[in-house]
């Protein structure tokens, strides 16, 4: 008798099946790890392109002196030109000499001293600039800064912070404490004011150079300054109606260039006002520099009641614009133009008696004589009282010409 056999499943189709399974499983790993490191790359180049965007906008770090020295090239700056037959220079005047310039400040209700000239307190890297170069003596002088004030007054609250006045007593030895007294209600309102009273009256001859040209020997002189600290119009003399309408134009357009991201507010240079990436401690006419302050202050002190002397003679000056109907002078001015604008200013009582000398407060006291302490005690004969290479003051010839 004969039986049928089970049929028997092969054994070389179970090692088939066993390692289809396993090959599946592998390349389910496989591909999970894939996306896996790909994943982790991704996040990887995201974090280094982070790292590079802000190591970019952060300043060039500090050296120690053992370290290797790698110079970084600098941006040329853009060519300029100096002032032609116009108001208006289209390539701008380079003026970064003055930057390096150390001027007397005055303050309203602040202490004085010395700031150089191209520091942000002065300079603001946020605004454009009108700059007004004047002396006590000049009596155009006390044409034009009338109407700059009624300019600004009128414009103040559309400009803001964005335009600033800033004035520069030039070529004349009085304390600027003095003059801003006396002739600041003329002027625009403004957060500094300084004055140049060095032996080689360093300011105009800065200017006058030949690259320049902005004084040519009479004051006033009137420029406005734009985003890269460049003058773009500058006027010398008194400015007439047109002229004024010139400027407040220009200043709007100067204005915008710096508000609106113009291409010209955004190139990147050693000069331009704007402390960028790598210029920290390489250019101090933009990052300034580590003893940005004085070390001198003195506080603004002197009589409070100043008038124009008896003896004074102001001499009339032709008005081509000014208005024919003479306008009363304020209760509170001394002396007025025929505008009516106050020219001397009549501040109030005397001040309180004070056991302190000190030279600089408006009194010849004892210990001080005209060696110590000219500024209070004035100098014999045709000296007058200057700012020495030193920072003190000494009696000076008024017509010698000093050199630096």
């Amino acid at each position: 008798m004969m039986t049928a056999k089970t049929p028997v499943e092969p054994e070389g189709l179970r090692v088939l099946l066993r390692w289809t399974v396993v090959l599946l499983l592998s390349t389910a790993v496989l591909s999970g790890l894939t996306y896996m490191l790909t994943w982790r790359f991704q996040e990887q180049v995201e974090l280094l392109r982070d790292i590079r965007a802000r190591a970019a906008s952060c300043p060039a770090p500090v050296r120690s002196s053992a370290e290797r020295h790698v110079e970084v090239e600098a941006a040329p700056p853009p060519p300029s030109e100096p002032l032609g037959s116009g108001s208006y220079v289209a390539a701008g005047v380079d003026i970064g000499p003055l930057m390096h310039l150390r001027l007397e400040r005055v303050r309203q209700n602040a202490p004085a001293g010395t700031v150089r000239f191209g520091s942000s307190e002065v300079l603001s890297p946020r605004s454009v600039h009108v700059i007004s170069l004047w002396a006590p003596w000049c009596v155009a002088c006390k044409e034009v800064l009338p109407d700059l004030r009624e300019l600004f007054e009128r414009r103040g609250a559309s400009w803001g912070d964005s335009v600033r006045f800033l004035p520069v007593q030039v070529l004349d030895p009085t304390a600027p404490e003095d003059a801003i007294r006396t002739w600041g209600p003329l002027m625009p309102a403004s957060a500094v004011q300084l004055a140049d009273r060095s032996l080689a009256d360093s300011f105009v001859a800065a200017l006058r150079d030949d690259s320049r040209r902005l004084y040519q020997g009479t004051l006033p002189v009137t420029l406005a300054l734009d985003c890269n600290r460049r003058v773009r119009w500058a006027r010398i003399g008194v400015p007439g109606e047109a002229e004024l309408k010139e400027l407040e134009d220009w200043l709007d357009t100067f204005r915008a260039e710096m508000t609106d991201g113009d291409p010209r507010c955004r190139q990147v240079w050693c000069g331009n006002g704007r402390c960028e990436a790598g210029e920290s401690g390489r250019c101090e006419e933009d990052c300034g520099t580590p003893a940005e302050t004085a070390p001198s202050e003195r506080p603004v002190s002197g009589p409070t009641e100043v008038a124009v002397g008896p003896n004074e003679i102001v001499p009339d000056v032709p008005v081509t614009h000014a208005s024919k109907r003479a306008k009363p002078c304020p209760q509170e001015c001394s002396r007025c133009d025929e505008k009516g604008r106050c020219l001397t200013m009549w501040a109030g009582s005397e001040p309180p008696a004070t056991s302190t000398t000190v030279c600089g407060d408006g009194r010849c006291e004892r210990g001080e004589d005209t060696k110590t302490c000219c500024r209070d005690c004035g100098c014999t004969g045709s000296l007058q009282c200057r700012r020495g290479e030193d920072g003190q003051d000494v009696c000076a010839p008024a017509n010698e010409m000093w050199s630096d």
